[in-house]
């Protein structure tokens, strides 16, 4: 088992290895302005920690308060994502917020177009029972 964090500007990533799975709990409050930014940082230093310990399965705790970005910026998020090694994991991601589940389940739909094994739910136990027994 392997513990530690990373602190950005407005969020905190919570990081426990415990392989094959690396779980991620985000958490703070980042800008509306700065969602597109901030966002695609913090998931830089996520692709980076998954391939630091080789995690096949990833699951993130999103505890963020803030909207979902636009379509588009959803598009360029996944864009600037593209070849970080977050394609060889599977994913599952829980949104804490239940009003932002629908963008969320867009969002997912968008990775898997792009080769993410990915899936995105509204509880933990759900997300752990699909990384232990489901396919993507």
């Amino acid at each position: 088992m392997s513990v530690w964090r990373t602190d950005g500007e407005g969020y905190r990533l919570e990081f426990d290895f415990q392989p094959p799975l690396l779980e991620v709990h985000l958490r703070g409050a980042v800008a509306p302005d700065a969602n597109l930014a901030i966002t695609t940082e913090y998931w830089q230093h996520i692709a980076r920690a998954v391939r630091e310990v080789g995690a096949g399965q990833l699951l993130v705790l999103d505890e963020l308060p803030g909207e979902v970005m636009s379509d588009e910026e959803l598009r360029r998020f996944f864009d600037s994502l593209a070849g970080l090694g977050l394609e060889q994991v599977q994913i599952a991601y829980v949104e804490a917020r239940l009003d932002q589940v629908a963008r969320i389940e867009y969002a997912q739909l968008l990775a898997q177009e792009r080769g993410y094994r990915v899936r995105a739910f509204a509880n933990e136990p759900e997300a752990r029972l699909w990384l232990r027994y489901g396919a993507a």
